[in-house]
């Protein structure tokens, strides 16, 4: 059985350079973000100074795809969490919020986030929840997938 959040002291990595190139291709990493193997014995946490390590299976177990950008990390660093910490949900809000930014070609500022954002625990994640009294940075943002079947269309 892996290790859990709180024994991330324990786990090294198996993944190989030949799996880490697909990933970075298939998942499209920011090469300026340096993607590299840790050493044989290189445990996850404590992490290695100036780099910021991310489980792989975030993205094909959860079938969800990060942003990977300077923002998230930028992010996730002034709150002391790893990416393997944050739900879904709460990733999904960092992201949105940097894409939104991009898109009116504007860069993200944490500290706009942190406005519009609360870091909480939920559970045994980490996540972030609107603050209480703020109005939401984007229309009808959801905070479960409840309901959502009978709300679809079709592409392609």
């Amino acid at each position: 059985m892996a290790p859990g959040k709180d024994n991330m002291s324990a786990s090294v990595s198996v993944l190989t350079q030949r799996q880490l190139d697909k990933f970075v291709r298939e998942y499209r990493t920011p090469m300026d973000l340096d993607p590299v193997l840790p050493s044989e014995d290189e445990t996850i946490y404590p992490f290695r100074q100036g780099k910021f390590p991310f489980y792989t299976r975030v993205c094909n177990f959860a079938n969800y795809r990060i942003l990977f950008s300077r923002f998230l990390i930028r992010v996730l660093q002034f709150f002391g969490v790893h990416v393997c910490q944050v739900n879904p949900f709460g990733l999904c809000r960092i992201s949105h919020f940097e894409l939104s930014y991009r898109a009116q070609d504007r860069r993200p500022d944490l500290n706009v986030f942190r406005y519009f954002y609360e870091f909480i625990i939920a559970g045994d994640w980490y996540t972030f929840a609107h603050r209480k009294g703020i109005p939401y940075p984007s229309s009808d943002e959801r905070s479960s997938l409840k309901n959502w079947k009978d709300i679809f269309f079709l592409v392609g």
